[in-house]
């Protein structure tokens, strides 16, 4: 009662004489001027009797402000204790951080595709041969194929650097992404990079006891590799020696492979700067055809081949697998035609080629 009494008593205000004569401002009279009569809320509140201001709130009000000031005090001394802590973690996960980042670096510098590209061929060929005679399999002869595969990313991953760095300029406006154009890796570790890879691959042919024709072949790969990117020999700007240099490492996939690269997203760049290719001379469509009919032609072959002798292969496989093969390069050469010949589509055209090549090798295993 007595709480409602006041509350009543304190808004009861008298409106006709609310706005100040002597004040020029009625807005500002009309929320400053406080009626004479009108006692102030806050000492109503004063007032009140002990039944309903009650101590239980005063001494919840304390505990809180205890609490409040227990978790300030917590926080605080975590957040000292952190910056306290020695810098031995921060060291220790920077120097991971660049570990890291350095092993991505060379992830891209070497080209995942022809990495993958070159695992898939190996372990097609050798694991067809594990396949077919399992009582070939040991210890001794996976430590061997590893080594032998090791020696042949040193020459990918060598021929690949060694492209990067004359192809600098190129690759800052045709693929910005890649390590040594973006600026990730500096000319000079990539130099390094070449001539520790070259003869890591050159150190483990030894090794192998592969005799003069291999110790041979690898070098000539090398040497190759070198002519085909360093100046003034320059092969890829001749689409004949070029072509040769492809021819000699991985035959005709690889050379579909290139030239539809080319005739998919390389072409400007190449026309720009001088660079005579097939795709240059004949254009994206004309070659992205050829480079298609040649490994559609290589499926139908497959197809026959599984049809007129079937004793040799395992047709049912040989049949499916290529058919499938055959009819996605169909619907994705068409695709790629439907784009007008988009450098972006030419880049995913491309990694499907591939993928083509990767699929092929594990049909192999199987056939």
């Amino acid at each position: 009662m007595e709480l409602s009494s006041v509350c009543n008593f304190s808004f009861q205000t008298n409106y006709h004489t609310l706005l100040n004569p002597h004040n020029k401002n009625p807005k500002s009279s009309l929320l400053s001027y406080q009626h004479p009569k009108t006692p102030i809320i806050t000492s109503s509140y004063n007032n009140f009797p002990s039944k309903y201001c009650s101590n239980k709130n005063f001494h919840l009000q304390n505990r809180c402000s205890k609490s409040l000031l227990i978790a300030k005090n917590s926080i605080r001394t975590d957040v000292s204790a952190n910056q306290t802590e020695p810098p031995e973690s921060n060291t220790k996960y920077s120097v991971v951080t660049k570990i890291l980042n350095f092993g991505h670096t060379c992830w891209k510098l070497q080209r995942p595709y022809t990495f993958i590209g070159v695992i898939s061929c190996a372990c097609g060929l050798f694991g067809r041969e594990l396949f077919h005679n399992t009582n070939l399999l040991s210890w001794s002869l996976m430590l061997k194929a590893f080594s032998s595969l090791m020696v042949i990313l040193s020459v990918n991953l060598c021929t690949n650097i060694i492209n990067q760095i004359t192809d600098l300029d190129i690759d800052r406006i045709n693929k910005p992404d890649l390590p040594l154009a973006s600026g990730e890796m500096s000319i000079e570790t990539a130099w390094i990079m070449s001539i520790i890879v070259a003869l890591t691959g050159l150190i483990l042919t030894i090794k192998l006891n592969c005799g003069p024709l291999f110790i041979s072949l690898y070098c000539v790969s090398i040497l190759v590799g070198a002519l085909y990117s360093v100046p003034p020999f320059r092969w890829k700007q001749n689409p004949n020696t070029a072509f040769s240099s492809y021819f000699m490492g991985l035959v005709i996939v690889n050379f579909t492979c290139y030239y539809a690269s080319r005739a998919a997203f390389g072409l400007p760049f190449e026309m720009r700067h001088g660079i005579s290719t097939l795709a240059t001379r004949y254009g994206a469509k004309n070659i992205t055809f050829l480079c298609s009919g040649i490994v559609l032609l290589t499926y139908v072959s497959a197809i026959l081949a599984a049809i007129i002798w079937p004793q040799a292969f395992k047709s049912n496989v040989m049949l499916l697998s290529h058919a499938t093969l055959a009819f996605w390069l169909i619907f994705q050469t068409r695709e790629f035609a439907l784009t007008n010949y988009n450098p972006e589509a030419g880049r995913k055209f491309y990694e499907f080629m591939w993928k083509l090549y990767y699929a092929e090798y594990l049909v192999y295993v199987f056939i």
